[in-house]
Parts: structure tokens; sequence; C-alpha cells
């Protein structure tokens, strides 16, 4: 990448303080475990939405996570949100119409009372199989089955929310965010201010998402902790979407990988880490893998990111060949996927709550 003219955020003592009024910890031992992590990049920065500073990665070479080694505290952690696009809805494309054609093909399937394309087309893509992975995770893989209350953590926007709830979920969301929130309420969604721990304990839920929400928090144990006390033990299901380190993408790009996302992602998980991650918060896991739908919206920001491009967060109109290469990285990584199962650009986890009395992750 392109070197940029940004102040160099070193450690001082324990603490540095950026130019946009952060105050940044260093951060040189695993989260997870303690152990001393080994430095996997330096000199990165936030080429996606243009937060300044240099970043350096560690990874934990026994855990499989990786992390910024500078970390901003808690109370700053919101100023590096304030242009990232999940609070706002991305301009359609004619690609897109057709994936949700296809999508709501599958989700009618899968038993949802949904109308969907009479078309050829859209119908027959809708039986690819990584077309209809994609579609099932429109709704997070969760089946009408299991329709009841809905708790989506770090809802944003609440577009999935809302779509939930067309579907005949009861839904709840929670998000830091006040204008996320304020919009959410304005759509008449029932959406919390703030983190998982401000949702009433005493209320339970049959479902709770996580959509690429464990890589932005510090302390994902916790997380997970706060979210088993509010699903419904034993019947209640947990399911969980984030990046995964061990993907194609990452090996491909390295250090201009898209999932990497400096300063915002706090912690990197492999698949083999999540599950640890979940077991530690007291939860029961029921399946986990690595899905390949992200891998068009990994490859192109990254490819651009190569050719040192800035704020590629707020572009979706990246040039032809880089549109074209990124459908064959897609059919590569679905191919490749088929033979080394963790490849996929994200990790996909389902867990459950033990029975209450178990005594388990207290």
């Amino acid at each position: 990448m392109k070197s940029r003219s940004v102040t160099d955020f070193s450690p001082l003592n324990e603490r540095s303080q950026s130019s946009v009024g952060m105050e940044l910890i260093p951060c040189s031992f695993c989260p997870l475990c303690g152990k001393e992590g080994r430095q996997l990049y330096e000199g990165l920065e936030d080429w996606l939405f243009g937060v300044p500073g240099r970043w350096g990665i560690r990874e934990c070479s026994d855990c499989g996570v990786a992390w910024p080694d500078l970390q901003p505290v808690a109370e700053d952690i919101p100023k590096l949100y304030s242009r990232y696009y999940t609070h706002r809805s991305l301009p359609s494309t004619l690609f897109a119409t057709l994936r949700r054609a296809a999508s709501q093909c599958v989700i009618g399937r899968m038993g949802y009372p949904v109308e969907y394309s009479k078309e050829i087309l859209p119908r027959l893509l809708s039986y690819v199989p990584s077309i209809e992975r994609a579609g099932a995770l429109d709704v997070m893989g969760l089946a009408p089955c299991k329709m009841g209350t809905l708790l989506d953590v770090g809802c944003g926007n609440g577009e999935f929310i809302e779509r939930m709830r067309a579907l005949g979920w009861s839904v709840t969301g929670v998000d830091p965010d006040p204008a996320a929130v304020e919009w959410g309420r304005s759509q008449g969604l029932e959406v919390f201010h703030g983190t998982v721990s401000d949702v009433p304990v005493s209320m339970r839920y049959d479902a709770i998402t996580l959509n690429h929400v464990l890589e932005h928090v510090a302390d994902p144990r916790r997380l997970l902790r706060e979210c088993r006390k509010r699903l419904r033990p034993w019947t209640g299901t947990m399911v969980i979407t984030t990046p995964n380190i061990k993907s194609l993408g990452h090996w491909w790009f390295k250090g201009c990988w898209r999932g990497l996302e400096v300063p915002r992602h706090l912690l990197l998980f492999s698949p083999a880490a999540l599950s640890d991650c979940v077991a530690g918060a007291g939860l029961c896991l029921r399946s986990i893998r690595t899905e390949t739908r992200l891998a068009r919206m990994i490859y192109s920001p990254s490819v651009y990111a190569q050719k040192g491009s800035w704020n590629v967060g707020e572009g979706v109109n990246f040039n032809l060949s880089t549109k074209c290469a990124s459908y064959a990285f897609q059919l590569l990584e679905d191919a490749m996927i088929q033979f080394k199962k963790d490849i996929g650009e994200e990790i996909y986890c389902v867990c459950t709550a033990p029975a209450e009395n178990d005594g388990k992750g207290k």
C-alpha cells in the first residue's frame, strides 16, 4: 500500500493520544489467554473510512486470534464509527436485485410465508449451493419453526430486524449508535440504546443474533455471557457471524485484507478460537463452519487497498475488471471450500444456552 502522510501513533509509556481525541492503549498480549502475541503486520492504515493513524496487528499462536496492538479506551470506541457503513443503507445494483430475488426463493423453501419470483433465473440461481447458503444467511439460518422472540445485538439501522418482523418474528434490537437507534424507532421497531447489558435481564429470547459484532468488542466472552443470560435456556438459539482470520482472502491479500478493518476490528477469530470463546462463555456449541458469501465484497476493496486507494469503504463503483475478478475469486473460494472447510471469509456459529442449574459460564 502507498504510504500516506498521517500521524504515527507509537506507544508512549502506557497510553497514546490520537489526533482525533482517542486514548490508545498498547495491547501486546492475547485478549483470550494472556500470552504475548507475535507481530503479524505493522504500519497499517484505515483505508476504508480514514481514521488517522498507523496500526499494528499481533496474533496468538495458541488461540488463533489476531488483534490491533493499539486499542482505544472503551469510551472512545464510538469515535471510530462516525462514517461507518452499516448505519446507512447502500445503493442497490442489478446484481443485488437478482440476488435478493434468489434469496426470497431460498427463504420460501425454508418454510417462511413469502412471495418469491416466478421468473426462471432467480429460481435456478437459488439452487446454486453458495447462493442457497447465502440466502439462508439473510435470515441468519433461523428456521421458521423456531419463530418467537428475537434480539439482534448491534442492529445498526434495523434492516435485519425489520425483515425478520415481516417474516413473523417478534423482534428487538440494541445498538450503541444513537442515530441508528433513532432511525430504528422511527420505523416502529423496539430498539434499546447501548449494549446487550442495557437489555433487561428478565427478558428471554428464542433467538439472539450477532451479525459481525463480536470482532468489534474488546471482551467477547463477556458479551457472550451477557447474551447467554438473555437467551432462553436450552431451546434458545444464538447465531454468530464474524470474519475468519484463516480465510482465503486473508492469505491472498495479507495486510490489505478487507476483514482486518483496523482500527474497528478489535479481535479476529479462527473457527477454533471462536469455538473456545463460545465454550468459555458457558454456551453449548451446536455447529460451526465458514461461509463464502462475502468473497466478492472482500475482494474488490482489498484490491483497491493494494493500489493505495483511500476511503474505499464509501465506494461501490469499482471498475469493471475488478468486478469481474471478484466473481472469479468468489467461484474459486466456492470451489476450494469443498476441500478445505475453513477458508471461507466469515465464520458461522450456532450455539445454545445450557440449563440454568448447570453452573456453566458464571
